[in-house]
C-alpha cells in the first residue's frame, strides 16, 4: 500500500444511519478513515467491534457513557471492547480510524 492523500473538502458527505460521513480512506483489507458529522439526533446505545478504532473529536462534544468528551480528544476503543451509549448533546465532527470495518468492502 502506498501513501494515500485526501483533502476532506474534497469529499462528498453521504447520508448514513447515524448522520453524514465522509469516507476518506476505505481500500478492502485496509484500514478506513472516515470523518463522522453527528447532529444531536445521532447516537447508539452500547457496541463493541471485532476491531480496534478511535475516535478523535473535531469539533462539539459527545457522552460516552458517563464521560463527556470535547474537541481534541483522542478516544481509543481495543476490539471487542463494549462503549456507549453514545449521545450527542451539541452537534460534533468525528475522525473515525477502524482497523479493519468489513462494512464497507467490496
Amino acid at each position: 500500500m502506498g501513501i494515500h492523500a485526501v483533502n476532506q473538502r474534497d469529499v462528498e458527505a453521504e447520508k448514513t444511519n447515524r448522520g453524514y460521513t465522509k469516507f476518506l480512506h476505505m481500500q478492502a483489507g485496509d484500514p478506513q478513515i472516515m470523518i463522522r458529522i453527528w447532529g444531536t439526533e445521532s447516537g447508539h446505545g452500547v457496541n463493541s467491534h471485532p476491531f480496534n478504532q478511535m475516535f478523535y473529536v473535531l469539533e462539539g462534544e459527545i457522552e460516552m457513557g458517563d464521560a463527556i468528551y470535547t474537541s481534541g480528544t483522542c478516544i481509543f476503543m481495543p476490539k471487542d471492547t463494549d462503549y456507549g451509549p453514545i449521545k450527542v448533546p451539541k452537534a460534533a465532527k468525528i475522525l473515525r480510524y477502524a482497523e479493519h470495518d468489513t462494512s464497507r468492502d467490496a
